[in-house]
């Protein structure tokens, strides 16, 4: 498996700065190489992180109309580190958009798994660890394709999303919450 991750600054234009967080390249099969070859890019604009993704199936593409392109994929503001990252299940590749986040209230860190399944880049999960929330840590894990969460190290399940509803065009910061997979952390 091949994949490169960069941590450099592009500006796109002088009115507009879109700052280039990271990129990864892979194979949605892993090591088999069965799957489609992707391209994943990681920016910051303005205070969301965009989340693009390239792909084909005779190798890693080069340019050319992205086959996802979501604008919003997770809040930027505050972040102490924002990256793409790669692991190899079973089931193949899982892209993971990761957020570290600090601000005067506390921190904590954030992580949405994507794979690519049945034509759809999907979000089939969701993790989020505050280390100071009210005082306290607080965390929530969500496994969208078991219908399952587990929220500080109690789980429950809840009814399984419609697979198009965990598209991850549409998947934005705070959708975990809006959704109602993680309950919100009260005052």
């Amino acid at each position: 498996m091949r994949f490169a991750v960069l941590a450099i600054c592009l500006v796109a234009a002088p009115a507009h700065a879109e700052f280039l967080l990271s990129e990864v390249t892979g194979n949605w099969a892993g090591k088999s190489q069965q799957g489609f070859y992707f391209r994943a890019v990681l920016s910051q604009e303005g205070d969301a992180a965009r989340l693009r993704i390239w792909q084909d199936i005779a190798g890693v593409p080069e340019g050319g109309d992205p086959q996802l392109d979501n604008a919003e994929i997770a809040l930027a503001a505050f972040t102490t580190l924002q990256e793409l990252r790669l692991r190899e299940t079973d089931a193949g590749m899982v892209l993971t958009v990761f957020t570290g986040f600090a601000d005067e209230t506390g921190s904590g860190r954030e992580w949405v798994n994507i794979r690519y399944m049945d034509n759809q880049f999907t979000v089939v999960g969701y993790q989020l660890e505050l280390d100071a929330a009210v005082g306290a840590p607080w965390s929530c894990e969500v496994d969208l394709l078991l219908g399952y969460r587990t929220v500080n190290n109690a789980g429950s399940g809840f009814a399984r999303p419609a697979f198009a509803d965990l598209n991850a065009g549409t998947w934005f910061a705070g959708a975990a919450f809006d959704d109602g997979y993680c309950p919100l952390v009260e005052a």
